[in-house]
């Protein structure tokens, strides 16, 4: 994993049972999503936890190794390995379900004041069902 990362948001769980918030980066070749903790999560509160325009990183060769071994919530999703996705707006949370060619399947939820949804909605086009 390397090259121009976008974060999405700092509020991202991987799922209803996954309480603490975490980095969305979108990559150029993936997605990432990197857990935070219980500090980060309270601070975040109802967002926005990003604004336009995006940070923007460089993100080093091999760190994918290294936010895979942090933490078992952590993920590395490339996007070469998508079959489709489902992008949804909540009330309380935006959700994107990406189903891979293997036949795995991600949830990813963000608070719904952050700009990941329309992100997603321009960038996923050729997944989104």
């Amino acid at each position: 994993m390397d090259g121009r990362a976008r974060l999405l948001t700092l509020g991202c769980t991987t799922g209803w049972g996954d309480w603490i918030h975490g980095e969305l980066w979108l990559l150029p070749s993936s997605l990432v999503r990197r857990r935070l903790g219980f500090t980060a999560t309270v601070a975040n509160g109802k967002g926005p936890t990003v604004v336009v325009p995006l940070p923007e990183a460089d993100v080093a060769p091999g760190a994918t190794e290294q936010i895979l071994a942090e933490h078992r919530t952590n993920k590395v999703i490339p996007l070469a390995g998508i079959a489709s996705a489902h992008l949804r707006r909540g009330i309380t949370a935006d959700r994107l379900t990406l189903r891979m060619q293997d036949g795995s399947q991600h949830k990813l939820l963000w608070l719904p004041t952050d700009p990941a949804y329309a992100v997603f909605a321009q960038e996923l086009a050729p997944w989104l069902r």
